[in-house]
């Protein structure tokens, strides 16, 4: 196999690309991501599902798009009737992309951060109908400045209550699941940029200081009673990135070997780190205001 970070790291997953990565020179049984390698194949059900992944990802794009043009068509009408009706688009619109996000990729402990621009989108339009709805029924609840500046607070808060208590018990339970520790081959990468102001071990492209990181998804090879085994870790990150043909300890699970787990405490300590910063600025908010 090519060692070359360039000829096996690509921006989008390619099904051929990390087929030629692999190592097998004794014609083992092969099984990539849970998926048998007699049942793969470059137009494999990988290769169908990557496929399937990327028109949703497009028509997620297409429909964001077509809802935040909906929306700056629609606010400069409801400034000019009513401007509480802007942000019940705003709120609207962030709801609407976000469930469309659930829907693609489901619910999980894992992605419970996810809920987070929904729920924001939900309590704007809440809000707003709320006040909106005061207007024409002026002995009704409606929420003040102070009040929506609390709802702020709480929101932050849970937020990074949420960044504190998730990350821990994600790990908690991979931890349980995935036992054995093995050493594997880092045989291929796929990528995306992200803006993040942490580069430490991993890699920075742009100019000096512009905060553009390219997070990773590596995929290792490893062996487990006489079967080869070629996984995902199923997570993009710039915390300890292996170049093409590196070794690392990794975790799989006994009873499903193509489930790994490569404990990162750099991803653990910046979540915690964010969630004590919303958790401080939501509780100073609410000190200062009511003091």
């Amino acid at each position: 196999m090519n060692s070359g970070n360039d000829e096996f790291t690509s921006p989008v997953f390619d099904m051929g690309t990390l087929m030629r990565a692999i190592v097998n020179p004794y014609g083992k049984r092969l099984i990539v991501d849970g998926v048998p390698a007699e049942r793969l194949g470059l137009e494999g059900k990988l290769g169908l599902e990557e496929s399937k992944t990327s028109k949703a990802d497009s028509i997620k794009v297409a429909i964001f798009v077509i809802a935040f043009i909906g929306v700056l068509i629609a606010m400069p009408i409801f400034v000019q009737t009513e401007p509480l009706l802007c942000m019940t688009t705003f709120g609207a619109l962030l709801l609407f992309v976000g469930l469309v996000g659930l829907f693609q990729d489901g619910v999980s402990l894992e992605s419970i951060m996810n809920l987070v621009i929904p729920l924001i989108g939900a309590v704007l339009v809440v809000i707003s109908v709320v006040n909106v709805y005061h207007k024409s029924h002026p002995g009704s609840f409606y929420f003040t400045q102070e009040r929506m500046i609390e709802v702020a607070c709480v929101g932050f808060g849970i937020v990074g209550l949420g960044m504190l208590v998730i990350p821990p018990v994600v790990h908690s339970r991979k931890m349980r699941e995935c036992t054995q520790v093995i050493t594997a081959m880092c045989i291929y990468r796929n990528y995306h940029y992200s803006k993040s102001s942490h580069k430490r071990g991993g890699r920075t492209v742009g100019r000096r200081g512009s905060g553009i990181s390219r997070l990773y998804n590596p995929w290792w090879q490893y062996e487990v009673n006489g079967t080869i085994y070629v996984s995902s870790e199923g997570v993009f990150t710039n915390v300890d990135v292996p170049d093409i043909g590196n070794l690392r300890e990794i975790r799989f699970s006994p009873e499903k070997p193509s489930k790994i787990y490569r404990p990162l405490m750099g991803t653990r300590v910046g979540s915690v780190f964010l969630g004590v910063m919303c958790i401080g600025m939501a509780v100073l908010a609410l000190v200062v205001m009511h003091r």
